[in-house]
């Protein structure tokens, strides 16, 4: 008991066992509340820091669910840009990997759009459109960890642009994606680097960093004849060397396991001889 109470009571006459009984009462009853209070003041904080907690555990979660991009489409044309894709189809990162890439990626607004609204709303850019009606070719290159949203998202892709001869369709993977930002790339472009390193081999990364891809497929395509020319000379000309043709067409067409149909091979194959 406080010196307040003790000298409030010394003030009081009466008998000494009354007031004995008195302050015991008063310390039971009184004391022993406000322990009690202050033991809930001491409880409520630890809540409020374990509810602190949850929250900052669901907040990051919920961070990692939205804002975490699962699938990628490099769009590379003469610009490079990656768009990034969170597991609910929405855009949640622009990135270009060139100068005209980042300057298309500054001037978009497409973050937290449907990806097919967002690829819509690209295709319409007065810069993309003027490269493709100026003979541009464009790539467009799906990659992800998740198969089904990749192979989903490279059939919406290929509907959305079926019809124009001049872009091509395909899948990646993770591991070129990550070997192409190594390099400097969008893992589109990186990939037409891979089919043009196969033809020659003395190509390295720095001598396409800078091409268009038209100036690609057309490097492509021009290693492909010299290739078949070679084969033609040093062959019988049976039935061997056309299957050989086709495969070099092929190739240039259609992804790795990406679920690319057959449609979309014969579109990419004719949009490389219709430039």
């Amino acid at each position: 008991m406080n010196d307040k109470w003790k000298n409030a009571f010394n003030e009081i006459h009466a008998e000494p066992e009354l007031k004995q009984s008195t302050m015991d009462y008063l310390s039971d009853r009184v004391y022993s509340r406000r322990g009690r209070e202050k033991k809930k003041i001491f409880t409520v904080p630890r809540f409020a820091a374990a509810a602190a907690c949850l929250a900052a555990v669901l907040l990051f979660g919920g961070y990692r669910l939205y804002f975490i991009p699962t699938a990628f489409i490099s769009v590379d044309i003469n610009p490079s840009l990656e768009l990034g894709i969170n597991r609910f189809d929405r855009i949640v990162s622009v990135e270009g990997y060139n100068d005209d890439g980042q300057a298309l990626a500054d001037s978009l607004n497409i973050r937290f759009m449907n990806y097919q609204d967002a690829l819509e709303q690209l295709l319409e850019e007065d810069t993309v459109e003027e490269l493709l009606s100026q003979d541009g070719v464009m790539s467009l290159t799906v990659a992800g960890d998740n198969d089904a949203q990749s192979s989903e998202i490279l059939e919406h892709v290929e509907s959305c642009v079926d019809g124009q001869q001049n872009i091509h369709c395909h899948s990646g993977n993770s591991e070129e994606m990550h070997s192409a930002h190594e390099s400097g790339m969008s893992f589109g472009k990186y990939e037409a680097f891979l089919r043009l390193q196969e033809l020659d081999p003395s190509i390295t990364a720095d001598d396409v960093k800078n091409l268009s891809m038209h100036e690609i497929f057309d490097l492509i395509e021009e290693y492909s004849e010299d290739q078949n020319n070679v084969d033609d000379t040093s062959s019988s000309g049976t039935g061997s060397q056309s299957g050989q043709n086709n495969s070099s067409g092929d190739s240039s067409c259609t992804g790795t396991g990406s679920g690319a149909d057959s449609a979309a091979h014969e579109r990419h194959h004719g949009s490389r001889h219709d430039r």
